[in-house]
């Protein structure tokens, strides 16, 4: 029997064994390169990703300091942000109000001070005028204090007659809106003088009793003296005291001598140096001087007041404008000159306008300003304002 040949199909692939073969070389080499780049990418994410999260999270938070821990926000903080965004610099910095400065000036009726009743009233007042910056008198010119102040000695004679404190009176301003002033008077002074007070009064040379001028209520009436320490001191602690109240600006009239007789001069008061001009001046500004630095202390500015007409006059003595003479000291404070015209309406500008000139002359470089002062017609107001604009000078207020 003849062996049957069976016919074998042979089934050929399309797929070369040599080229599989190389395919899996090329997936293993995928499969390395792969596992190196993950690596790198892990280091590399970790030296940048860990600056870039705390980037963005520092700017997001920049009132957090460098060494804080950072952490997340609460649900409750996140809301309150999102509703009241804040920028980094209020976070990080408490706003300052600047100090607002005295640009005009409207005095309150002198007793404004004495309760809440008055001094809202002259309050209002004031807000009617329009004015930004408004003064109230503290320590009138015969001694009276219109605050409770605290300062040792003055529980005698009747010198307190207020019922509000400084910051009272100072709170009470401010919560209106404007700028606080206080005015007080310096050497006019018929009560703190006396030794149970200040012991800042004139004495009689020789005898220790106290000295009184020759004004017409009987036995006249005592001043502060210049020249006495205690006084200078005294000056300081009232005006550190309205500043330490919330005062921006404390303004001192009647820094002057009384009017002295030669018998004065010669006799009673023999023991001081009346006679000498300078002498005179530098105890005037003493007084001013210890003011200052008591006004200071609490970031206050002292103004001083004077009379125009004693600064435009030729003689100066014993008024309130002879420490105009020490010229080299006036660029030390401000000025605020007082204008009380007597002319009529009609001649308002020409009296003005002349008296300007004087003023300028006399004050030289001098920071001053005026203040108007008796009620005027519009016209006539008008007039005089124009006069003093034209001179250059600035009226503060009326």
């Amino acid at each position: 029997m003849k062996n049957k040949k069976t016919n074998i199909k042979i089934k050929r692939s399309k797929v070369n064994l040599y080229s599989k073969r190389k395919n899996k070389r090329k997936q293993v080499l995928a499969i390395v390169i792969t596992v190196v780049a993950a690596c790198a990418l892990g280091v590399l994410g970790f030296g940048l990703g860990k600056p870039l999260v705390e980037f963005f999270n520092n700017r997001n938070n920049s009132s957090l300091t460098s060494d804080s821990a950072w952490t997340p926000p609460s649900s409750e903080e996140v809301s309150s942000e999102s509703e009241a965004p804040v920028s980094s610099e209020e976070s990080s910095e408490a706003l300052v109000e600047p100090v607002r400065k005295m640009t005009d000036v409207y005095f309150l009726p002198d007793d404004a001070a004495l309760s809440s009743a008055s001094l809202n009233s002259a309050l209002a007042a004031a807000k009617a005028a329009g004015v930004e910056t408004v003064c109230v008198t503290l320590k009138n010119d015969t001694g009276n204090f219109l605050y409770k102040s605290e300062i040792k000695g003055l529980e005698t004679h009747g010198i307190i007659t207020g019922t509000l404190t400084a910051e009272q009176i100072c709170n009470a301003i401010t919560d209106a809106g404007f700028i606080p002033a206080a005015k007080i008077s310096t050497l006019k002074d018929r009560l703190c003088g006396y030794k149970d007070a200040t012991d800042g009064g004139y004495r009689i040379t020789g005898s220790g009793y106290t000295w009184h001028d020759d004004r017409e209520e009987k036995g006249g009436k005592p001043w502060l003296s210049p020249f006495k320490t205690q006084t200078l001191q005294f000056m300081g602690e009232v005006t550190a005291e309205l500043s330490a109240a919330g005062f921006k600006n404390i303004i001192a009239e009647n820094t002057m001598y009384p009017k002295f007789h030669k018998e004065d001069i010669s006799k009673y008061l023999a023991d001081l140096p009346l006679s000498d001009e300078k002498a005179r001046l530098d105890a005037l500004w003493n007084v001013l001087d210890s003011a200052k630095a008591g006004s200071e202390k609490n970031g206050a500015e002292l103004w001083v007041e004077i009379s125009g007409e004693s600064a435009v006059a030729k003689n100066r003595l014993c008024t309130d404008a002879e420490l105009i003479s020490n010229a080299g000291k006036l660029s030390e404070i401000k000025l605020i000159v007082d204008y009380t015209p007597t002319a009529s309406a009609s001649e308002a500008y020409t009296f003005a306008k002349t008296f300007a000139e004087k003023l300028k002359a006399a004050l030289g470089d001098a920071e001053f300003y005026v203040v108007i002062k008796g009620g005027y017609s519009e016209g006539a107001l008008s007039d005089i304002k124009k006069a003093f604009s034209e001179t250059e000078i600035n009226v503060f207020g009326q």
